[in-house]
């Protein structure tokens, strides 16, 4: 699959079966629509993909990532 690479990185999957496995995330420009893949690793486009109608909607996503994260932490209960 191509497009422009963005965000990639290899992180534990966490997996309930295998704490050692890892996958890889990637966040890419795919003419115009961003996209989000995770799957095995060097291989995310054959996992799970989010594709967003454009930047702004992928941004509204993430602040609602950042949003729950901060949530979350112990530091603001």
């Amino acid at each position: 699959m191509t497009g422009l690479f963005i965000f990639e990185e290899k992180v534990p999957a966490r997996s309930k079966l295998d704490s050692s496995e890892f996958c890889t995330v990637e966040v890419v420009d795919c003419h115009g629509k961003p996209e989000i893949r995770i799957g095995p690793v060097d291989a995310a486009y054959e996992g799970w993909t989010a594709t967003f109608d454009d930047w702004s909607q992928y941004e509204q996503f993430v602040e609602a990532v950042n949003r729950l994260r901060d949530r979350l932490d112990p530091k603001n209960e």
